[in-house]
């Protein structure tokens, strides 16, 4: 799981509901093609829910597929003018839905960088988090930068601010490692703590905030590009559990045994028909 995919998983409500059992036969067959894949389920994608935004497929037993339908269809779009004029009578379930759909579009303008202003002014922790690269975005670097730093500084939320971090480290902006430098240190001091009382049995909602460690740590050696937290991630790489070995892997954007191997049952899924 990563921190800038958390949203996907999270449960929301939904701005309007539609049929269950609902065939995905109008949707576009290279969507449908793309998701049955992706899940390598053998099961046919069935669309059980809809919003003004997404659609959520089940792809398996138990599994869901989430797609935003800006990322789905090029042609969907929305006018900043019609944003502005809703947002003030939106939910916040409604806001989120729309921010976490809205901001993994393919292209960007400047209609695009008018709603975003819109988030920026009138928005909260929830709802900045869910879309937090969406201010990399913003054609004044600058200001989308600022935005962030302030964001992570007073971050109310009950939850880590990982969407925060991660954008951070994207920006590679210098400024950025004085804020993230405190989450860091506070992840290292919870890790360490596994040569005290073992490695739990649950490594990603367990007590130990790998993860975290990880986003802040991976965050901070794309600003610094310092061996410090090269090393800090590395000692990680040959851990007995799996999915701690491909968190390390990802914070150092190398395709070690852990990753090529999820990458090849990737491949694996989309070559079969």
């Amino acid at each position: 799981m990563t921190a800038d995919c958390e949203w996907r998983i999270r449960r929301t409500k939904w701005i309007q509901t539609v049929c269950y059992g609902s065939r995905m036969s109008g949707i576009d067959p290279k969507l449908l093609k793309f998701v049955k894949k992706a899940y390598g389920s053998g099961q046919q994608p069935e669309l059980v829910k809809e919003t003004e935004w997404s659609y959520v497929y089940k792809v398996g037993e138990k599994s869901y597929s989430h797609t935003s339908k800006f990322l789905a269809d090029e042609n969907f779009t929305v006018s900043a003018s019609e944003i502005r004029s809703r947002w003030p009578s939106m939910s916040e379930n409604q806001r989120l839905d729309f921010v976490q759909n809205f901001w993994v579009k393919a292209t960007w303008d400047e209609n695009d960088t008018e709603i975003l202003e819109v988030v920026m002014k009138d928005g909260s922790d929830l709802l900045w988090a869910h879309c937090a690269q969406a201010f990399l975005k913003h054609p004044d670097r600058e200001r989308g930068v600022s935005f962030l730093i302030e964001r992570l500084k007073k971050c109310k939320s009950e939850n880590e601010p990982l969407n925060y971090i991660q954008a951070l480290g994207l920006s590679r902006d210098p400024r950025a490692a004085t804020v993230i430098r405190p989450y860091y240190e506070k992840y290292w001091t919870a890790v360490e703590a596994e040569k005290v009382t073992g490695v739990p049995d649950d490594v990603v909602f367990g007590p130990v905030p790998y993860h975290a460690y990880f986003v802040a740590a991976g965050a901070l050696l794309e600003i610094e590009g310092s061996a410090e937290y090269e090393q800090a991630i590395g000692k990680f790489l040959s851990h007995e559990r799996e999915q701690v070995r491909w968190w390390a892997e990802n914070a150092l954007k190398t395709e070690g045994p852990t990753t090529a191997k999820r990458n090849a049952e990737i491949r694996k899924n989309f070559i079969q028909e």
